[in-house]
């Protein structure tokens, strides 16, 4: 049965090529939009579309430059564990390797979320309490908000207090469909018990 986990998982260490992007048809979820450079992921956006050139700038490696990105085709490896993943198979996304930028608390609190491995949830407060900042649930919550890699930096894992849903970038809809992909049981808004040990506040 799905439960509360922070297990660490090793994310692969490939070289993706040249910079450029793709997309990706999900089941169950729609076009991806995805981009990557030769360390890992950068963007991925659920609304399919590329973003502005601004977005881009502010996740892509210096002297990366938004309009050097070409259309390409998917990384093996991404379009395999993406295809594998969203066909029900037993993989995890968050063991892809990724290139995030960001300030020093939106890694941190990233880099725990991706050890949260598939089928398992975490709390926004046990979240910031794996981080050893246990009064900033707020803040995880923003983190959680600007994560430009959903899925692969698995912010659908993180669930609010009293086992709800909470929010989610991309829609609850999306965000239930992805836990249920995963095995968790959902009913009315709410993860079932058993499933999660809520921290005692």
């Amino acid at each position: 049965m799905p439960k509360q986990g922070n297990t660490a998982t090793e994310p692969r260490k490939l070289d993706l090529g040249p910079p450029g992007w793709a997309c990706f048809e999900a089941q169950g979820l729609g076009r991806l939009w995805i981009a990557w450079v030769a360390e890992g992921l950068v963007v991925i956006r659920l609304d399919g579309e590329r973003p502005e050139p601004a977005y881009l700038q502010r996740w892509l490696p210096d002297g990366v430059d938004p309009d050097a990105l070409f259309e390409a085709p998917l990384p093996g490896i991404v379009r395999e564990t993406l295809t594998r993943y969203f066909d029900g198979e037993d993989v995890d996304p968050a063991t892809l390797p990724v290139r995030i930028t960001g300030t020093r608390f939106q890694r941190k609190a990233w880099s725990a979320l991706r050890d949260v491995t598939r089928g398992h949830v975490r709390t926004y407060a046990g979240l910031a309490k794996d981080i050893r900042a246990p009064r900033s649930m707020r803040a995880i919550g923003m983190a959680m908000g600007a994560n430009p890699l959903p899925i692969v930096v698995p912010c659908h894992r993180v669930v609010g207090a009293g086992y709800e849903l909470g929010g989610y970038s991309g829609g609850l809809e999306r965000k239930r469909v992805l836990l249920e992909l995963e095995g968790v049981k959902i009913q009315d808004g709410h993860v079932l018990p058993g499933q999660l040990d809520l921290p005692v506040t």
